[in-house]
């Protein structure tokens, strides 16, 4: 490969990975309007935060199985594009369980 598209990949390996760096803090941050916006309890609130992780960590080593089976890339943009439309689909909701439902799917994505 030449030397432009070797870095253009990896700011764009480097970029995807802050995605989900940047998912957790961002919630953290927000977590308090989003309590007394939707009237969340403290178990509710505590599920918020650990559905991502959760569901992260449980589908890492299976997410890397599928990049071995199938193409990297295609498994790549496929997971970038489903953490992209569910992030969406949370800015949306107004109830506690979909969001929450939300987060644990932007962890497999």
């Amino acid at each position: 490969l030449p030397l432009f598209r070797k870095i253009v990949l990896l700011v764009l390996f480097c970029l995807t990975q802050s995605l989900s760096y940047y998912n957790g803090p961002s919630l953290y941050s927000a977590l308090p309007s989003l309590d007394i916006s939707m009237d969340m309890t403290e178990s509710q609130s505590t599920w918020m935060v650990s559905a991502f992780q959760l569901t992260f960590a449980s589908f890492l080593l299976i997410s890397g199985r599928i990049s071995d089976v199938y193409n990297p890339k295609n498994v790549l943009i496929g997971g970038v594009a489903s953490l992209g439309i569910t992030s969406l689909c949370a800015g949306f909701v107004v109830n506690e369980v979909p969001m929450i439902i939300c987060r644990a799917l932007m962890g497999i994505g």
